[in-house]
């Protein structure tokens, strides 16, 4: 052999020696994080909702160990609500989470575009042309088709305009991707851009449901006479249930479109199709598996603490992050049986907090509720001071909580955590429900807990009934 030729042979051998190394050592860092740790993950598959044209889609340090023993993914697709003028914010934490394990998903907005080789869908497109061409609210549609067209960000037309174009999307979506995957796909699960999902969590409940039957699953809400699944929150469709939706959409789509324009919300006017479906479908009470708070708003009691929480409300991409690791580190040291509680979720987020500031936080609103004094209402010895509220509480046996504020003192029966009064949610909360307060108003302000009170209330719900976990069917059915 030629001198030339040992040199590029030892040389390419070199080469992979250092390939090797490298994968090796990219190897040994993807651990599947504590429950509350960091940690990197490997390669993820997923599709853009069309099953005939599944893509992979490699994210660096990410790998699908988490995915093992989440049995029947292959029978749901999640179907994500957005809008333009928050996709680039909002949307891609889910490619590194929500759609990490989930083989089917379909993206809808009110653009049609490509996002990193994923294909979004344009819901309002699938709303008839008589509807666009005259409808007052749908001209946003052709304002943010044109923005994006001419390359501007869509972001600068957030407002009420764009808002109103989201409850033009529910019954298109919903009868497209009913059209795209029919009776191959047993669920039909509905979230938006920020909401949480706990497959953990998910995929057991749905084990113990029949897809067969016409499910319609959802956190009851009420306007009007119209019970229905509120969207935020994410909710549940079987395939029976989303064919006879949309056989009931298609079959007078113009009556349909009127009803939502002199509407204000897509998901009512959705439970109001199921209704006048043949048979009609009424809504399965599912909360508070699927609820509409966050880590930090929720009201942490007895009607939550021992059900498996599905879904999470007003989230923003660090807490999807957030959420999502615990998820998969519960999964690691408890296994893909044992549902993950609310109070699973509180005594690894909440209570920490709440010991480590030792019952009070300065400049911090607990959102206490069921006592509220103020000086304008004469109740001058509770408001004069942060101690003084704070005795208002301990003298009451059910308050566990108190927030003050110069001129107001409010107590709770509940624990919540609530956030910092400068406006910045807790624990990846993008709730916009925040009052807003500033200045001298808020000098001295503080919130404290009863942590002796807590702890009886901790121990008296110690243990869960097993049975109570999951909700199959309403309490009247």
């Amino acid at each position: 052999m030629h001198s030339v030729q040992r040199v590029a042979l030892v040389a390419s051998c070199l080469l992979c020696l250092a390939f090797l190394v490298h994968l090796r050592d990219g190897i040994s860092r993807a651990r599947i994080s504590p429950i509350l740790g960091g940690g990197s993950e490997a390669a993820i598959q997923f599709s853009n909702g069309d099953a005939s044209q599944k893509k992979d889609r490699i994210f660096s340090g990410q790998d699908k160990t988490h995915c093992l023993d989440l049995h029947g993914l292959e029978d749901l697709v999640i179907l994500l609500k957005t809008g333009s003028t928050e996709i680039y914010e909002k949307l891609p934490i889910h490619f590194q989470t929500t759609f990490s394990c989930t083989e089917d998903y379909i993206i809808y907005s009110d653009v049609q575009q490509d996002f990193a080789g994923v294909p979004v869908r344009d819901a309002i497109a699938l709303t008839s042309t008589k509807a666009r061409n005259e409808r007052s609210d749908l001209e946003q549609h052709k304002t943010l088709n044109e923005c994006f067209k001419s390359g501007r960000d869509a972001a600068e037309l957030k407002g009420e305009k764009s808002w109103h174009l989201d409850k033009w999307k529910f019954l298109p979506m919903i009868s497209d991707a009913y059209s795209t995957f029919e009776h191959r796909k047993k669920w039909y699960f509905f979230i938006e851009a920020d909401t949480y999902v706990s497959m953990h969590n998910l995929l057991p409940w749905l084990s113990k449901l029949d897809s067969k039957q016409a499910i319609y699953a959802g956190a009851q809400v009420v306007i009007g006479e119209t019970e229905f699944g509120h969207g935020g929150s994410g909710f549940l469709l079987s395939s029976t249930t989303a064919e006879a939706l949309n056989r009931t959409y298609k079959s007078d789509q113009h009556r349909w479109e009127s009803v939502i324009n002199n509407d204000c919300c897509g998901d009512k006017v959705m439970a109001e199709v199921l209704l006048a479906a043949d048979p009609p479908i009424r809504l399965l009470h599912a909360f508070p598996l699927i609820q509409g708070e966050t880590l930090a708003s929720l009201d942490w009691s007895g009607k939550h603490w021992c059900m498996p929480a599905v879904t999470w409300h007003h989230v923003d991409a660090a807490g999807i992050d957030r959420l999502w690791k615990f998820d998969r580190g519960w999964k690691k040291v408890y296994g893909a049986s044992e549902p993950i509680l609310f109070r699973d979720y509180y005594e690894s987020f909440i209570h920490p907090r709440l010991l480590a500031a030792n019952g009070s936080m300065p400049d911090w609103d607990n959102l206490s509720n069921d006592w509220s004094n103020s000086a304008a209402m004469g109740d001058t010895a509770s408001v004069g001071s942060a101690q003084a509220c704070q005795h208002f509480c301990e003298q009451r046996d059910s308050c566990v909580q108190w927030a003050w504020r110069p001129g107001s003192c409010k107590a709770g029966k509940i624990v919540r955590l609530g956030w910092a009064l400068n406006n910045r949610p807790a624990l990846g909360s993008a709730d916009n429900r925040i009052e807003k307060a500033a200045g001298k108003a808020l000098d001295g302000a503080a919130s404290g807990w009863m942590l002796d009170r807590i702890a009886s209330f901790r121990e008296r719900m110690s243990s869960c009934d097993e049975s109570q976990f999951w909700l199959t069917r309403n309490k009247y059915d």
